[in-house]
Parts: C-alpha cells; sequence; structure tokens
C-alpha cells in the first residue's frame, strides 16, 4: 500500500525518566502532544499535510480532544499510538487514536476533530477538495463515546487568573493548544494528583488567544468530575470536561 493510502499509522516511543511526572508515568500534558504529532506525522504521509494545505492557505488546527485512559504510560515503558480517520466532511474531520503498550495492552483510545482553517480570515475553509481523505477513511472502530455538548459553568468552585507568556505561543503565534492543557491541569494540587488519575478529559477549543493575553480559569467540582473553561476578554477560549 502506498504512503497516499496509508489507512492507519503508527508510531513508536520510548518514556525516558526524564519526561515522566510525579507519578513515574507520562505526563497528561506529553499524550495531548503525541496526539499532535502522530496526527501531523499521518497527514504528511497521505498528502494532507502542512506544506500542502498552506498552498491553499490553510492549515490543520485541533477542535476538540477526548482522551480516555485505563492508564498512563510508565517509565522505561514502550509504547505506541495508532491512528486512523474516521470521518470528514467540508467543515472538519475527525480523527481516532489507540494507545498502546508494547504487548499491545490496551491503554486508551483518544477522539479528536480538526478544522482546517484559512490563515488570513481565520475562518474555516472547505476540505471538499481535499479528495485524499475520502480514500483514507477507516471502518476501525474506536469504542469511547463521543464529546458531548459542555455548557457554561453556571457556578465556580474554585478560580484563578493568568497571562500568557513567550514558552506558550507556537509556531502560528497564536497559544498553543497544549499550554490550555497545561494550564487546565495545574489548577489542582501535586497532593491532589498522585491520589487521582484522570481516565477521561475532553476539552473544545472555541476561540484563539496570544502572547501577553489574560485570563480566568474557572472551576467547578463536584467529587471527582470537574467542568473547567478558560476565559479571556473577548469571551470563552475553551471548555473542559475531566473525570479523575
Amino acid at each position: 500500500m502506498s504512503e497516499r493510502v496509508l489507512k492507519e499509522y503508527c508510531h513508536e516511543y520510548f518514556l525516558t525518566a526524564g519526561e515522566c511526572n510525579a507519578k513515574q508515568q507520562m505526563p497528561f500534558m506529553m499524550l495531548a502532544q503525541r496526539v499532535i504529532e502522530v496526527a501531523t506525522e499521518h497527514a504528511n504521509r497521505i498528502g494532507v499535510g502542512y506544506d500542502v494545505m498552506i498552498k491553499d492557505n490553510l492549515a490543520w488546527v485541533l477542535s476538540r480532544l477526548s482522551i480516555e485512559m485505563t492508564r498512563m504510560p510508565k517509565v522505561n515503558e514502550t509504547y505506541r499510538l495508532i491512528t486512523w480517520i474516521e470521518n470528514y466532511n467540508r467543515h472538519f474531520s475527525e480523527r481516532n487514536m489507540e494507545v498502546q503498550a508494547e504487548n499491545g495492552e490496551v491503554l486508551g483510545y483518544i477522539r479528536t476533530i480538526w478544522v482546517a482553517i484559512d490563515m488570513t480570515t481565520r475562518t474555516p475553509g472547505d476540505l471538499s477538495k481535499l479528495e485524499l481523505l475520502a480514500v483514507t477513511v477507516s471502518d476501525r472502530p474506536c469504542p469511547i463515546a463521543k464529546q458531548g455538548r459542555m455548557r457554561p459553568i453556571a457556578d465556580v468552585s474554585q478560580q484563578s487568573e493568568y497571562r500568557f507568556r513567550y514558552s506558550d505561543i507556537d509556531f502560528n503565534m497564536h497559544v498553543n493548544s497544549v499550554k490550555y492543557i497545561e494550564l487546565l491541569i495545574n489548577q489542582w494540587s501535586l497532593d491532589y494528583h498522585l491520589t487521582h488519575d484522570i481516565s477521561r478529559f475532553e476539552i473544545a477549543y472555541l476561540q484563539e488567544s496570544h502572547f501577553g493575553n489574560d485570563v480566568k480559569v474557572n472551576i467547578l467540582q463536584s467529587e471527582n468530575v470537574a467542568d473547567a473553561e478558560i476565559v479571556g476578554e473577548k469571551g470563552v477560549l475553551c471548555r473542559s470536561h475531566i473525570v479523575f
């Protein structure tokens, strides 16, 4: 099978001690970064990567991310991410992933939605021209639920403030998708994270933010379930639902 009709793509990694968190396992933010890396690699392999898209002034942007893990990869463990496209239309592409240990143990599943935006107008582009996406759609199942609608937070149980810094900005000159996740996860203490694992994490990206922007992080938590949002001057930047 040629790379252009590669319906599934796999990347294997090794988790070093220097990459681990305080629990000697993969940090959640790193998993999110790996998701973006593997999606990018597969897109490049099938001919819909950045170099091709930018010719039409388009670029892929992560719109939604849902991660459901049984456990995270551990220190000195080899793991792999397998990705495939479930569906697409003129507005967005649905891409899934499976996380495996070296022995084939399934550690979790991931659902993502990607939108191609016009780099000048910052509005959604038209994917109907990308005929290659049609031949790469896979019928491989993804057993976790799709992301549900996340409503505005009516009450707030805790709130913090943050100003985006240089290290938060990516090559598109806006806040990196993973930095929102990092900011959200950092709202809980070390002691809380040492005694709780994230079993499901959902985030919906609604607006861009940039260097120097001030935001508020609102959390509403009931037992082991939390709803969160990051709010900027122009409204909500992202909403998240977290199950510990």
